[in-house]
């Protein structure tokens, strides 16, 4: 039984929530936007908030592209951090509790990395999407979309 104190749900937990606080910053360097940390003031210096931007931020004008496109990411990301490790191998011999436990605490960082990383991938793909649907001119290293 799984509950969820597992190693499974914290590693998933640990990615939404580290997933939620990179999720700005990650827009402000994917499309030069002004986005950034929520402690430097998060949306607020987002070219969103300029009338006078010829283009605005994809995700921050776009309730369906930025809902869908950070949802889906932090959606991968827990998937992966909370998927179910294939071996089915549980020690429960009290003389390698040591040993159980230093697995455990590698198989919470090897998840919650793993969790990230698809965050991080689907994030910046359904960005550069996102971006290049609704015309937005810039993307990290990208000054203009090839037609």
């Amino acid at each position: 039984m799984v509950g969820l104190n597992s190693i499974r749900y914290q590693a998933g937990i640990l990615t939404v929530i580290v997933a939620l606080i990179l999720i700005t910053p990650l827009c402000g360097f994917l499309f030069d936007c002004g986005c950034t940390w929520p402690w430097a003031g998060l949306e607020s210096h987002c070219n969103i908030h300029n009338p006078n931007a010829v283009h605005q931020c994809p995700w921050c004008v776009s309730t369906i592209a930025g809902t869908g496109s950070v949802g889906l990411a932090v959606l991968i990301g827990f998937l992966l951090s909370v998927k179910p490790s294939g071996s089915g191998y549980d020690v429960r011999d009290s003389a390698l509790a040591g040993i159980q436990q230093k697995a455990s605490a590698s198989d919470f960082i090897q998840r919650a990395v793993i969790g990230l990383l698809g965050f991080t991938i689907a994030a910046v793909i359904t960005a550069w999407l996102s971006g290049y649907v609704l015309e937005y001119p810039y993307f990290v290293f990208i000054s203009g979309w090839p037609l």
